[in-house]
């Protein structure tokens, strides 16, 4: 008897699932008549069905309807809302299951991205604290259906939506206090929330940077205009919450862009600076400067990255993407001289402060993209081409533009140490940086953001043998 074959795969099918594993980014992965599939929740060994919600050639997407059999690895969520939230889907996978999981994704990546045979991949470090590590937190207002304004987070898989936060692990208890005042307080006052469909409202997000080390909490109101309804009057109540709210500040955000970023702010309470401490140096941070949001384990990557330059003392380090100077300030204190590049004006003003703030004068930055910067070094177009011994590199999520990794190498340095956010990316551009010669020594793999996908790396790569150093 000739068996008939199954129906093709179609959108809106209902699948019976075993989750096989999980790919990088955090989604559950299957297989199903062998085509994989992807489902936006699950965990290695979970029974489950679900909907079919799109379909590509070699690969589908599937919507989680109902969780059948747990896996053998899962725990109880401490969240309540973590079946809605799209934050730290990995509160109900144990802990050590997390890791061993983070771990394997960085091996399996760099040797199918970045076609390295069995790397050295250190054991990833865990986080000295799993819950209420983030130091800065971004809430959303969003109008319900009434219109009155909700702050809260975004719904897993949708950026329009909006729920009210309960509670939330992540942040610290001054922080949820907030929130819940804010909220109170613009509802009594007819805020008008900001919708990013209509461009239509006011209030758009709410920034609560809250730092361990110092105690210093900041907030920051970004609005599509500055004349909020009793703005002053919210913020010297939002003060009055805790002696450690230290600033509060409006930022302006006109544009269609929903990003939580002000083109401009003002301080309403205080001077809009807050200041942190790391590895024994102060850093100011402004409403839109860039800090590690895991301070404690901000600390053990830093560490990691001065280890991996191997510096004595005498060499030259030039940092790409440095923001607010922290690593070109750790290097400098422990190297002949450092150079900072960043193309954001207000970081750069920012690191320079933090160069005077503690004392360090071997340490200088340089305002502009990388790209152009390291393309004007190569043409002699500028006097201040430096002749690194180690290049650190902090790239975004989107890593190095391939002209970026063949300028690193031109300069010749003998050591490059990259800081990721991005296994994947961390993998192409070590393939890159394999063609210009330079080679994998290893890797650092840190938790930084326990129960979500999110991996940093610290690599270090030197010349490979018999490479000319700075030859062009």
């Amino acid at each position: 008897m000739v068996r008939s074959a199954p129906a093709p795969m179609k959108v809106n099918d209902l699948l019976n699932i075993e989750v096989a594993d999980i790919a990088l980014g955090g989604k559950a992965l299957a297989r199903v008549e062998g085509r994989v599939v992807f489902v936006d929740r699950g965990l290695p060994g979970d029974q489950l069905t679900a909907r079919v919600t799109r379909l590509k050639r070699g690969f589908a997407e599937a919507k989680l309807t109902n969780l059948e059999g747990g896996a053998p690895h899962r725990v109880p969520a401490r969240c309540p809302q973590v079946d809605i939230c799209g934050g730290c889907r990995f509160q109900d996978l144990a802990y050590d299951e997390q890791l061993r999981l983070k771990q394997r994704q960085v091996v399996d990546t760099i040797e199918r991205l970045g076609g390295l045979s069995a790397p050295v991949v250190h054991p990833i470090r865990p986080a000295p604290e799993t819950f209420h590590y983030r130091n800065k937190m971004e809430f959303t207002f969003h109008p319900a259906a009434d219109g009155t304004p909700v702050l809260g987070l975004h719904e897993r898989g949708h950026f329009e939506r909006v729920f009210a936060v309960e509670g939330c692990v992540l942040p610290s208890a001054l922080t949820l206090q907030i929130v819940r005042a804010t909220q109170a307080f613009a509802i009594e006052h007819g805020w008008r929330a900001y919708h990013p469909r209509a461009h239509q409202g006011l209030v758009r997000f709410l920034a609560i940077r809250h730092l361990p080390h110092t105690k210093q909490c900041g907030v920051h109101l970004i609005a599509a205009d500055e004349r909020v309804p009793d703005v002053d009057r919210w913020a010297q109540q939002i003060a009055a919450l805790s002696p450690e709210v230290h600033t509060v500040t409006i930022g302006v955000n006109a544009s269609r862009a929903n990003v939580a970023f002000g083109e401009s702010h003002r301080a309403l309470v205080g001077d809009g600076l807050l200041t942190e401490r790391v590895l024994d140096l102060e850093f100011e941070a402004g409403p839109s400067a860039f800090l590690q949001t895991n301070s404690l384990q901000a600390e053990s990557l830093y560490a990691a990255a001065l280890e991996a330059a191997e510096l004595e003392g005498s060499e030259s380090v030039l940092d790409l993407y440095c923001g607010t100077g922290t690593l070109t300030l750790l290097f400098a204190r422990a190297a002949r001289e450092a150079i900072g590049v960043e193309s954001v004006a207000d970081a750069v003003r920012s690191a320079r402060r933090n160069a005077k703030r503690n004392g360090i004068e071997n340490a200088r930055f340089v305002e502009g993209e990388s790209r152009p910067i390291l393309r004007q070094w190569a043409r002699g177009e500028r006097p201040d081409r430096p002749a690194p011994d180690v290049v650190v590199v902090d790239p975004p999520r989107a890593g190095l533009h391939p002209r970026v990794v063949f300028r690193v190498a031109e300069l010749g340095p003998r050591r490059i140490v990259y800081v990721s956010c991005n296994p994947a990316t961390l993998a192409r551009d070590l393939k890159d940086f394999a063609e210009q010669g330079y080679v994998l020594v290893d890797i650092a793999p840190f938790d930084m953001f326990p129960h979500t996908p999110h991996i940093e790396c610290v690599a270090r790569l030197v010349p490979a043998e018999g490479r000319t150093l700075g030859a062009s």
